[in-house]
């Protein structure tokens, strides 16, 4: 089938698509969340960010994968984008996959394939619908997460299942290994099974309940990581689940400071102990080790340096 495919970089799905039996007509890479296109940067950081690409970062670009492919790249911030419809119905495809967008894609995008839009969701729908499920299900300690892949409609993750399955993932998983497994293989599994059945024919629909019997995945906001989790009263198990599942982002703890600014902690071992002296929350040091402790317990740390994150900092902060 003729392909047009929607995500946000070289995402686990990329690829396996890439190298499937179906052709890929065109590639829309979707902006990420508050995207400015109207940002001008200075010389300094226009400086920082050539030396950043030129010499630190390692990753490819889904830019350099369509050029290098010879498929079509268009870069997209919203549905309403000039000459959006246009491209697309130029590029005539059979059917669209989305996974991992910032936004709700709208009628007049998501119907122009012949046979419809699908995404993938890394949750077992109707469980998580929203842009965030990875967050939730770590704050609600699940360990039979989900993958779906489901017709696009004018809802939020509400259209038809096609095909959707449950995995064990063991508590404490890091956020990206356990995106390898419920994206990578499950999801990625789902997907293919999916366009076989629709080019077949005999693709299954299932109509989702109305309501879903989890909280809606939101992202949160920048105020909110603070108060996330609960230090007095979590056992140290859920604490340290939830903070080693997100510590590339959240910022529960206070990061490192100083000749480290832009650095994080790493995530390790926690052990149960009675430590009366110890602050829920606060980190202390501990015969040349770091733990944050809790309230039946303590969580080890160790710095994550990373020479990309000094480099990032300084494209961040120069004026």
């Amino acid at each position: 089938m003729r392909i047009i495919l929607i995500t946000q970089g070289v995402s686990r799905i990329v690829d396996p698509l890439l190298n499937s039996e179906h052709e890929i007509v065109g590639v829309l890479e979707s902006a990420p969340r508050n995207y400015n296109k109207k940002v001008i940067s200075t010389k300094i950081k226009r400086a920082f960010r050539w030396f950043y690409s030129k010499f630190i970062s390692s990753d490819r670009s889904l830019k350099f994968v369509c050029k290098n492919s010879s498929i079509p790249y268009k870069f997209m911030t919203s549905s309403d984008d000039e000459g959006l419809v246009a491209w697309l119905r130029e590029k005539n495809p059979d059917i669209m996959v989305v996974f991992s967008m910032s936004q709700l894609l709208k009628k007049s995008i998501f119907s122009i394939p012949t046979l419809g839009t699908i995404n993938l969701h890394p949750s077992f729908l109707p469980e998580y619908r929203g842009p965030n499920p990875d967050f939730w299900q770590y704050l609600d300690m699940e360990e039979y997460p989900g993958a779906t892949v489901h017709y696009i409609d004018d809802g939020e993750d509400t259209g038809d299942i096609i095909f959707q399955d449950r995995m064990y993932i063991p508590l404490g998983t890091k956020s990206p290994e356990r995106l390898d497994q419920l994206v990578g293989k499950l999801g990625v599994a789902l997907i293919l099974e999916a366009l076989n059945a629709i080019e077949s024919g005999h693709a299954p629909r299932v109509k989702q309940p109305l309501e879903s019997p989890t909280r809606r995945a939101r992202n949160l906001q920048p105020g909110e990581h603070k108060t996330v989790i609960d230090w007095e009263n979590w056992p140290v198990e859920r604490v340290w689940h939830v903070l080693r599942g997100t510590e590339l982002w959240l910022n529960a703890l206070p990061q490192p400071a100083g000749v480290f600014r832009g650095q994080r902690w790493s995530i390790g071992n926690y052990d149960t102990c009675s430590r009366d002296t110890d602050i829920p929350g606060k980190i202390y040091r501990i015969r040349g080790r770091r733990y944050v402790a809790a309230a039946d317990g303590r969580i080890f740390l160790s710095l994550d340096f990373r020479i990309k994150r000094m480099i990032l900092g300084f494209i961040k902060h120069a004026k």
